[in-house]
C-alpha cells in the first residue's frame, strides 16, 4: 500500500468502517510509515477536539427563518428562455439600439474602406472577419508608423540621446 491509498482510507479507518482485510493492510502500512502515523495522530487529535467542543441548541425561530429566506430555484424551460429573448427583442430600446449599431458599424465600415463583395460573403461568411482583420492590421500599422514619425516622439528621442551623451 502506498501513502495515497492509506490517506484515502484514513477516515474509514478511524470510524471503523473498513473491512478486516483493509484494516490489516492499513495497520501494516502505519507500522512502516512515520508520515502516515503522524497524519493519523493529527486526525485523531482533531476528532477528539471536535468531540469536546460544546454543542449549542439552535433557536426555535432559526429553521423557519432559514427556509423563509432561502430563494426558490425553479428550472427554466426553453419556452421561458425564448419568451425572455422575444421580450428583449421587441423592447423598443433594444430594437433601436440594434438598429443604431448596424447603421453605425456600416457607416464606419464604409468610412474605413471596408466594402464587402456580397457574393463572397454569401459563399463564405468568414470573409467579413478576414477583411475586417486585414483592415484593422493595416490601420494599426499605419498608426504606429505615424506615431514614431511624429515630431513629439522625435524631439523626445533627441533629448534622451542628448542626456545619454552628457552622462
Amino acid at each position: 500500500m502506498i501513502c495515497l491509498q492509506c490517506e484515502e482510507r484514513m477516515s474509514d479507518y478511524l470510524e471503523g468502517a473498513l473491512s478486516p482485510a483493509d484494516r490489516d493492510t492499513v495497520d501494516l502500512h502505519l507500522q512502516s510509515c512515520g508520515a502516515c502515523r503522524d497524519l493519523l495522530a493529527g486526525m485523531t487529535e482533531v476528532l477528539a477536539w471536535g468531540k469536546s467542543f460544546p454543542v449549542h441548541e439552535a433557536p426555535v425561530w432559526l429553521p423557519a427563518r432559514i427556509i423563509a429566506n432561502t430563494p426558490r430555484l425553479a428550472r427554466e424551460s426553453w419556452t421561458d428562455i425564448l419568451t425572455a429573448a422575444w421580450k428583449w427583442i421587441i423592447d423598443p430600446r433594444a430594437a433601436m439600439g440594434v438598429f443604431t449599431a448596424v447603421l453605425v458599424l456600416g457607416w464606419l465600415g464604409s468610412f474605413a474602406g471596408i466594402s464587402p463583395n456580397w457574393t463572397t460573403v454569401v459563399r463564405n461568411p468568414a470573409a467579413i472577419y478576414y477583411a475586417a482583420q486585414g483592415a484593422m492590421n493595416h490601420a494599426y500599422d499605419e498608426a504606429i508608423r505615424r506615431y514614431y514619425r511624429s515630431p513629439l516622439v522625435n524631439e523626445i528621442t533627441a533629448r534622451i540621446e542628448q542626456l545619454r551623451e552628457i552622462s
